[in-house]
């Protein structure tokens, strides 16, 4: 019955109006019902297509005809590697999809981050659960760990977790919080350690012993008050440093001495703050380390008659290419220790020493021991004398059997050398070492030492800067045509006068 129908009913009797009207809505909401059912239908048959659509599309879609194991590795591209904090391009990629959650939840390289927990603030419960979840989703896989500042007897749970890896820990750098946990562990706990930091400015109460187990063990970083108390498996490790951090904490030499002699497979070693011996210490045996190619030693000098080089006297490095001292301006330097150091360290080629007085005939000494030197760094050194002797060692004479330190290329001296200091000497020294690189291609074969690449000396006594003669000398001031740059310069006071460019 269409509206205008109804309407003409609506002049008849009342009652007949009413009992129709009554009938008429029923059969109308039957037919809404009705309707509204067909729609239903109809909205469940389109989602069924849209998912048969969606579905048909993943199955042809090129990411899905990739390999799991290409696609693990698409994904850990698009991972951010933190100093911790979750995880949250894995958590995000392992909700994506079914596929792709299975394939999250069983990479472990998804979730393996270092493990560096706030430890002096309490965590959530959803936090704890959370990052408990992702340890145990990056197993079996080694994790770097640092656990420090934890309030005494705090006993935080995430610091409890971490001890509960112990055997999964790939390197540990903490402080003196961890101390008594690190002693309650088994002796073959750190069995996958390969890098241990520890760094405190409280003396040790107790010897440790745990990494003496860690056969993986490589890389050891003390910062320590008594070093004597951690015992490492020294002749396993290939890279070793003690004291080299901010605690200001002093190390005798003689201990650290002790300890490079045990590392017979030591590649890099650094000392840093040790203090030297007031008298002569009794001649110890040579030990040989074949594979130590770079050692830094930095010493705390108190008095004018410590002595540094004594910790060179019992050392044979044979691969030693970089050597770096640093001492106070007062200390004792002794040639008959250090040169038969570098005869048994014939292969030094950058020198770097900072501090000791050097006179010049140790210098000259020093030079003559370094066949092999290619970067000469003395920094704040105090000469004892005049420094022309010095620069005319190295000057190159055609004529001479055997020339002085033949591989030279880089001169860096700024030192306190009171102002005995000749211009025609370092004149004739740079001239004698440097060539263009047309006057090269002429020579009949190539120069018996090396061509300078930079030349900087400096006497922060000197209270003239170079004269004017010199600026305009062969070895002052000319324009640069080749590769190969000279400097050189004179301070007054410390601050820069000059710095000219030598070329043809």
């Amino acid at each position: 019955m269409d509206i205008s129908s109804v309407l003409m009913l609506g002049h008849s009797t009342a009652s007949s109006f009413e009992s129709q009207a009554k009938d008429l809505i029923r059969a109308a909401e039957a037919n809404v019902a009705r309707i509204d059912s067909q729609i239903r239908d109809l909205v469940r048959l389109r989602e069924r297509e849209r998912g048969l659509i969606a579905t048909l599309k993943l199955v042809v879609a090129p990411v899905r005809k990739l390999p799991a194991e290409l696609l693990v590795e698409i994904f850990q591209w698009t991972l951010i590697s933190l100093d911790w904090g979750l995880p949250k391009q894995a958590l995000a990629i392992s909700h994506v999809c079914a596929h792709w959650r299975q394939l999250a939840c069983t990479t472990p390289q998804f979730w393996t981050q270092p493990f560096r927990p706030d430890l002096t603030k309490a965590q959530s419960d959803v936090y704890l659960v959370t990052t408990k979840l992702i340890v145990e989703r990056s197993a079996p896989l080694p994790i770097p760990v640092t656990l420090e500042k934890e309030a005494p007897g705090a006993n935080h749970p995430l610091a409890e977790l971490a001890f509960s890896l112990a055997r999964r820990w790939r390197s540990l750098c903490c402080d003196h919080t961890q101390m008594d946990r690190l002693e309650k562990l088994p002796m073959d706990a750190l069995r996958r350690l390969e890098s241990v930091n520890i760094t405190t400015n409280l003396a040790c109460l107790v010897d440790i012993n745990i990494f003496l187990g860690a056969h993986r063990l490589r890389t050891v970083t003390l910062d320590v008050v008594n070093v004597d108390c951690f015992h490492m498996p020294w002749s396993q490790l290939t890279e070793v440093t003690i004291g080299h951090g901010f605690s200001g904490n002093k190390l005798a030499a003689q201990i650290c001495l002790d300890i490079l002699v045990q590392c017979t497979n030591v590649v890099t070693a650094k000392f840093g703050e040790l203090v030297p011996w007031t008298e002569r210490p009794a001649a110890g045996p040579i030990t040989r380390l074949p594979h130590l190619k770079m050692l830094q030693v930095e010493f705390n000098v108190d008095a004018s008659d410590d002595h540094l080089t004594p910790f060179f006297a019992r050392l044979a490095l044979p691969a030693l290419t970089h050597l770096t001292i640093y001492g106070g301006c007062e200390t004792f330097w002794s040639t008959a220790d250090f040169e038969p150091f570098q005869k048994r360290s014939p292969n030094i080629e950058q020198l770097n020493i900072e501090g000791p007085p050097l006179h010049p005939d140790a210098l000259i000494s020093l030079l003559a021991a370094s066949p092999n030197l290619v970067k000469l760094d003395l920094e704040r050194c105090f000469i004892q004398g005049a420094v022309d002797p010095v620069i005319r060692f190295l000057q190159y004479f055609p004529t001479d059997q055997v020339h002085s330190v033949p591989r030279l290329q880089r001169i860096h001296i700024f030192g306190s050398f009171g102002g005995h200091f000749d211009e025609a000497v370092l004149e004739n020294m740079i001239v004698s070492r440097w060539w263009t690189d047309a006057q090269l291609l002429a020579m009949p074969g190539p120069p018996p030492v090396a061509r300078l690449k930079s030349c900087w000396i400096s006497d922060a006594d000197e209270e003239q800067q170079y004269s004017d003669a010199f600026r305009n000398s062969r070895a002052g001031h000319r324009t640069v045509t080749d590769t190969a740059v000279i400097y050189t310069a004179v301070s007054k006071h410390g601050r820069e006068i000059t710095a000219r460019r030598m070329a043809a």
